[in-house]
């Protein structure tokens, strides 16, 4: 029988010839990747571009228009001095129109800090109808350019028009009272109508050229000037109207006839008086028929 030491050796015998046949076996250990660290969020704050495409709004690009969507800002700081802007339309025709329109913003000294704020803006000007007033004023001084002398101190076109000049080319009685016939500075027959209360009531109801005949009398008066005569047939009356070089009415004036005493020759001369005085017509007073002589017996 074995021992028990005997049983001993041969037990680690066969530990060792186990051990010596088997190959080595070593794992490597797994090194992770180095961690490359995510860089923190930027704090400058970059804003949307500003759009400067025509306003939906109209139906024509405004004058100035900003446009900023989205701003969005996480932390800035502004310091600004003597800061100006200044958008303005200052327009003025003679005496006839001024417009003076505008936004002025000015800043001395300002120090603002700001922090997560989202911003969206629109700014549109027009100044469209502004212009479209002034542009019909200059086509009119075009079309007329004698109303920017004439209307210089008056409120009305027609009474200072008319008023600047005698120009009554006579005077009827009508059932609305009395009517006034007038040639005006620029060649127009201005028809005005008095009535009960002393007020009158302005047309224009004709011009030289339709209404006027030329005489045939023509003054040369130097500078280019000329003065041409006219008479209105509807009552008789001559008219002197004088031109510049272009052809361009400088005055008309309505001309009376003042007759000399015995019968003599006629001369035409301007009226001193700018006053309409009416057509009076008179009849003869009738003459009492005398009594026949009485005889005594």
């Amino acid at each position: 029988m074995l021992s028990f030491r005997t049983l001993l050796l041969l037990l680690a015998s066969f530990v060792l010839l186990v051990s010596a046949q088997t190959e080595p076996f070593s794992t490597a250990a797994v090194t992770p990747p180095p961690s490359t660290p995510t860089p923190p969020p930027a704090s400058s704050a970059s804003p949307a571009p500003i759009s400067t495409r025509p306003s939906q709004t109209g139906s024509t690009a405004p004058d100035v228009h900003l446009n900023v969507p989205d701003l969005s800002v996480k932390r800035i700081e502004l310091i600004v001095e003597n800061l100006s802007a200044d958008i303005n339309l200052n327009a003025q025709v003679a005496n006839l129109v001024t417009i003076n329109a505008g936004v002025a913003v000015s800043v001395q000294k300002i120090n603002i800090t700001i922090a997560d704020v989202e911003v969206k803006l629109e700014l549109i000007v027009r100044l469209g109808h502004l212009v479209d007033i002034v542009d019909r004023v200059f086509k009119s001084l075009d079309l007329n350019p004698l109303l920017i002398d004439v209307l210089r101190d008056v409120t009305s076109i027609v009474t200072g028009v008319i008023g600047a000049v005698d120009g009554l080319l006579g005077s009827i009685t009508g059932p609305g009272g009395l009517v006034n016939f007038l040639i005006d500075n620029l060649g127009n027959i201005v028809q005005s109508v008095v009535g009960t209360a002393g007020t009158a009531v302005d047309q224009i109801v004709g011009n030289y050229k339709t209404n006027m005949t030329e005489t045939g009398v023509i003054q040369q008066l130097g500078n280019g000037q000329v003065k041409k005569q006219y008479l209105f047939g509807a009552l008789g009356t001559l008219v002197d109207i004088v031109f510049n070089a272009a052809g361009q009415i400088l005055q008309a004036t309505a001309v009376k006839p003042s007759s000399t005493a015995g019968g003599g020759a006629s001369s035409t001369a301007p009226a001193s008086s700018s006053t309409p005085m009416p057509v009076v017509v008179t009849t003869p007073a009738a003459t009492p028929t005398p009594a026949a002589p009485s005889s005594t017996g």
